[in-house]
């Protein structure tokens, strides 16, 4: 993302990774996502408040216009819940006729501006608290039962954009909100109450689903290295208000890291007799040890022993090289492969073999 991104953008690129991050880990939660709003229904709403809505908040109804809750949640970040257009509308005349009721002496209290579009409340049914866009200047703010108008966000993006990382890499997520589960829906968290803090889960990033993710992210990252400049390039020309386009594209390559992670899981399996929870550098379960072939029956090879075998510089390239460009679920049978090598060296006419063969790739390379 750059600087002079329009807001609009930021907000369909955050939106997206959000959304395909709850299709793949939270169904509950992205079942309750209302669809998407027309221009035509935006327009209304616009006519009926006698306000402008700023594009960026327009952006983001036109993917998914409100949502139903799950359990009394919402899924947006800090346990909000994306109001449907009906209590947008409702709640903006509701703090407006309290502003006409109390600004009305010489020195007028602000409660609330035509400009101010609620976009978040508490909950679904619910618009005594929530999060309002300022039109005027683009902040994300909160506002509460008694009076209270607080500055949450730099911006509409910015919410978003927090939102997708903290769903992404919650390990690395700023801010006191982390995500977990509840019943298999999103619920923000920890829970203050007792009974929802037993029942929820909090979400790590610490055991991924067996395909990538349904994310751009996700997808470039599982790719063969040789093959993310051809994505880099479709993804860069492609036209984010054409969702179909978009959606097409994304499962095309969704796929293919499907096909390579399949490729990779069959080699594991191959090396470690069916055996794909071997860890190099721990030694195995017994039950693990006693599946495995007797070739490979030995504690599995770690990074640092592999690279001390391997006793020319060039052939520790080629093997980094290797390490860096491979996949989790290919570490495993890569080790071995290149364990098998070093042991390969130790015979002069194996090392000699070894390094002309490495030393040609690099040269074609």
């Amino acid at each position: 993302m750059t600087p002079d991104t329009p807001a609009d953008v930021r907000v369909t690129r955050a939106w997206s990774r959000i959304v395909e991050w709850l299709a793949e880990y939270a169904p509950p939660s992205y079942a309750a996502l209302r669809p998407g709003a027309r221009d035509d229904e935006i327009a209304a709403l616009e006519a009926t408040l006698g306000v402008s809505v700023p594009q960026e908040l327009k952006a983001l109804w036109r993917l998914s216009a409100g949502e139903d809750g799950v359990r009394g949640t919402g899924v947006m970040l800090g346990d909000w819940t994306l109001m449907p257009l009906d209590a947008v509308i409702e709640a903006h005349q509701i703090q407006m006729r309290s502003q006409e009721e109390y600004g009305e002496d010489e020195s007028p209290l602000v409660l609330w501006k035509p400009s101010w579009i609620p976009f978040c409340s508490s909950r679904f049914d619910e618009t005594g608290t929530g999060l309002y866009l300022d039109g005027g200047t683009g902040e994300v703010c909160r506002w509460g039962t008694y009076g209270e108008r607080e500055k949450e966000y730099e911006s509409l993006p910015a919410y978003l954009e927090l939102m997708a990382v903290s769903l992404e890499a919650p390990l690395a997520a700023a801010g006191p909100e982390k995500p977990g589960m509840r019943g298999g829906a999103l619920v923000w968290g920890p829970p203050s109450d007792d009974e929802g803090a037993d029942q929820w889960v909090g979400h790590l990033g610490e055991a991924p689903p067996r395909h990538p993710a349904k994310t751009l992210g996700a997808i470039r990252a599982a790719l063969p290295s040789d093959e993310r400049a051809e994505f880099d390039e479709q993804r860069d020309a492609a036209d984010l208000a054409d969702l179909e386009s978009l959606g097409a594209f994304r499962d095309r390559w969704w796929e293919r890291c499907v096909q390579v992670q399949n490729e990779l899981e069959d080699e594991v399996a191959d090396a470690l007799g069916g055996n794909i929870m071997a860890q190099p550098g721990h030694k195995l379960a017994p039950e693990y040890e006693a599946a495995l072939p007797p070739a490979v029956r030995h504690v599995p090879p770690s990074l640092d022993d592999i690279s001390a075998a391997l006793r020319h510089e060039s052939v520790r390239a080629r093997f980094n090289r290797d390490f860096m460009e491979a996949v989790l679920p290919h570490y495993p049978a890569l080790l071995l492969r290149w364990w098998d090598i070093a042991r390969l060296m130790a015979d002069p006419r194996g090392d000699r073999a070894v390094r002309a063969v490495i030393n040609g790739r690099r040269g074609s390379d």
